[in-house]
């Protein structure tokens, strides 16, 4: 019966959502770094190699739009570079509502800065195979429109108490208080799905975040296709009743490039137009703008009731003090060694289907 299955063996037994696997087979998200380099070089054989696709082979076209916000338009004052590191509130730059933030959080290891490097057609975000190697709030501008923001990972790190203490009330104050920040997006290791830190990071930002927050699966090339339609299908499930949740779970790998434009165009839809960007912002809306996503906020947020994760400590619907990801409390170290085994890890992961 069910009941003697592994918790593996019950993953695989769920259906496939096939608009999701659709969408994973037109975006080769699961093509595999080298069988994206062969199709690379292909490109170059042709001679129809660009700077894209040199670096991210299965990237695909930008309009003409992206390429002048992202700098690959030329322009003196355009592209991603890095503008503040914050490592306590006193060093917060000013909250400055004009130009709109977007933060990426996340365990430590999970491709937080390839990931903005890859939105961003730069390497302005420092990365690292070392876990815990961002240690600081990092502000990336992007052409004056739009800031990008780089959050220390949950989970790893080395720090002291007082350093641990410092983090915490930065976290807690850009988190809830941030006016000028739009969005926050947690990022996720494809091949293992949310884990008790990713848990706890999403009911913070359900019960305490000010912004709608969404759920970005990572390294998809990693990944068989229907063990990735199944992981982004239980975590779509559950941000149904999560409060500021969007209701999409987007897909990408940062190693061939999948997925990634995809990803990017909501994220940019958030910059300054174009044509407002002489005025300082004032026609933009409140901050958002640009290229049009495909659908409004009100049309792919869920808002339900507050987050309530299934077991464990994680869970801050009882309300109280404030539940913030172990890894900035404690800087408990991560259990995961980031290999390429299955992992049991609840909703989303292979532990509770």
């Amino acid at each position: 019966g069910g009941e003697h299955m592994s918790n593996r063996a019950k993953f695989r037994a769920l259906p496939v959502d096939n608009a999701i696997m659709r969408k994973i087979t037109e975006q080769d998200l699961c093509t595999t770094a080298s069988q994206a380099g062969r199709e690379s070089r292909k490109v170059r054989n042709k001679g129809e190699e660009t700077r894209i696709t040199k670096r991210y082979a299965l990237y695909g076209a930008l309009s003409d739009d992206v390429k002048s916000l992202l700098g690959h338009r030329g322009g003196v004052k355009t592209g991603t570079k890095f503008a503040y590191a914050a490592t306590n509130e006193a060093s917060l730059p000013e909250d400055d509502v004009s130009i709109p933030e977007v933060a990426f959080a996340g365990r430590s290891n999970v491709g937080k800065s390839s990931l903005i490097n890859a939105v961003t057609l730069s390497s302005a975000a420092r990365s690292s195979d070392v876990p815990g190697k961002t240690q600081s709030l990092n502000f990336y501008d992007v052409s004056r429109r739009l800031r990008v923001v780089d959050m220390p990972g949950y989970g790893f790190a080395f720090a002291n108490d007082d350093r641990v203490t410092d983090w915490n009330r930065l976290m807690d104050r850009y988190l809830t208080g941030r006016k000028a920040l739009k969005r926050v997006y947690v990022v996720i290791d494809a091949r293992h799905g949310l884990k008790a830190p990713d848990r706890e990071m999403l009911a913070f930002l359900s019960k305490y975040g000010g912004v709608s927050y969404q759920v970005v699966l990572n390294k998809t090339d990693l990944v068989k296709p229907g063990d990735l339609a199944r992981r982004a299908f239980l975590i779509r499930e559950e941000l149904r009743l999560s409060k500021r949740a969007r209701g999409i779970v987007d897909m990408a790998s940062t190693s061939t490039g999948a997925g990634v434009r995809d990803f990017a165009r909501g994220l940019l839809s958030l910059a300054i137009p174009e044509k407002a960007e002489d005025d300082g912002g004032r026609t933009a809306g409140g901050g958002g703008g640009g290229e049009a996503d495909d659908e409004t906020d009100d049309e792919r947020e869920s808002y339900g009731g507050e987050w309530k994760p299934n077991s464990g400590d994680a869970s801050v619907a009882g309300g109280g003090k404030k539940a913030r990801p172990r890894g900035w409390g404690s800087y408990a170290a991560d259990d995961d060694d980031d290999d390429e085994r299955p992992r049991a890890g609840g909703v989303g992961g292979e532990g509770k289907p």
